[in-house]
């Protein structure tokens, strides 16, 4: 079986080369610029925010899309807005009945891979945990999380590797419950790209939290208009968690012990592409939650407001007179 991890940023190296580690056949496809750091380093450098600490050396990374050719199982790990040029890519190389799982955040990026790539399988996944880039080919696990893959016999090896090296991963009879449960997760990463704060610093922060609390309370509400199941992927049910979000800090910071078991530098991604000027993902994720509003018609006039306010961020991000972030009392001020 050959794998390969296409799009291979910082989540993309960090699970590859666990994969590399157990033995899986695998190699890593993405830009130069990694490409290069990973093989002056002779392999690439991983670590948790639980201690594991170790360098894996003679991982593969190539830059050639050619190597798509002669893949069993595709590991998507680019960007939901990477995904329409991903997927002409993997029309043009897959051979036929190859397994293309795609691991993005939001929902609907799977969509145009289906469309183009008639002769692959395609199917969803989750790669809940943050990873952190740092220099020399080092990738950091920063949070917590299971991995989630379809429930078919070929990615039973993958999961065992996994299991072996002591990361969780599960394989999903029901993966769209899995998507809209960590869709009303994901919910924070604007609103900790606005923060300009690290994950746990912002969480802490009950202002904050409201916020996220009513985006996710509209999710739910659309949801719920719409019949679809939401996965419980926290120790609490998805409706509990907008409750525990607005209790305050004494009270959130005992009982959401575990939510803020994380590694204290630890940002969300869509954080790194506002102060990198690049596109983000904010349509899959809280513009999403509008269009399905629309679709019922309902309104999610949070989540529409939290939109506009990141692509205003985007778009502004390298002008002096930007705002890229906001304090808890601003940001609720804005949705007033």
């Amino acid at each position: 079986m050959k794998v390969v991890i296409y799009g291979a940023g910082s989540i993309g190296c960090y699970i590859g080369a666990v994969l590399f580690k157990q033995g899986v056949d695998v190699q890593l496809l993405g830009r130069q610029r990694l490409s290069d750091a990973v093989n002056q380093q002779g392999g690439v450098h991983i670590s948790d925010y639980e201690g594991r600490d170790e360098f894996i050396s003679s991982v593969p990374y190539q830059t050639n899309s050619a190597i798509l050719q002669s893949a069993d199982i595709v590991l998507v790990t680019l960007k939901c807005t990477a995904m329409k040029e991903a997927a002409e890519v993997l029309a043009e190389h897959c051979k036929p009945g190859c397994i293309v799982v795609c691991l993005q955040n939001g929902v609907g990026s799977e969509q145009v891979v289906m469309e183009q790539a008639t002769q692959c399988r395609v199917y969803c996944g989750i790669v809940p945990f943050n990873v952190v880039q740092g220099e020399h080919a080092c990738f950091h696990r920063a949070t917590e999380g299971a991995l989630h893959f379809p429930d078919i016999p070929e990615m039973n090896p993958i999961q065992q590797a996994y299991l072996s090296y002591g990361l969780p991963c599960e394989l999903e009879p029901d993966m769209p419950a899995i998507i809209w449960g960590k869709l009303l997760l994901n919910l924070n990463n604007a609103i900790n790209a606005l923060s300009d704060l690290p994950l746990k610093t912002e969480l802490s922060q009950r202002g904050y939290r409201l916020v996220l609390a009513r985006c996710q309370e509209e999710l739910l509400a659309v949801c719920k208009a719409r019949n679809i199941k939401l996965a419980q992927l926290t120790a609490v049910k998805p409706h509990i968690i907008p409750k525990i979000l607005k209790l305050p800090d004494f009270l959130f910071r005992i009982i959401a012990q575990k939510m803020l078991a994380i590694d204290p530098k630890a940002r969300s991604s869509m954080w790194e592409d506002l102060q990198a000027g690049r596109e983000t993902e904010i349509d899959f994720l809280n513009g999403a939650v509008v269009t399905m509003a629309e679709s019922v018609g309902m309104d999610a006039p949070v989540n529409r407001k939290i939109t506009s306010l990141l692509k205003q961020s985007s778009l502004c991000s390298s002008s002096r007179n930007s705002r890229t972030n906001f304090s808890a009392r601003e940001l609720q001020k804005a949705l007033v």
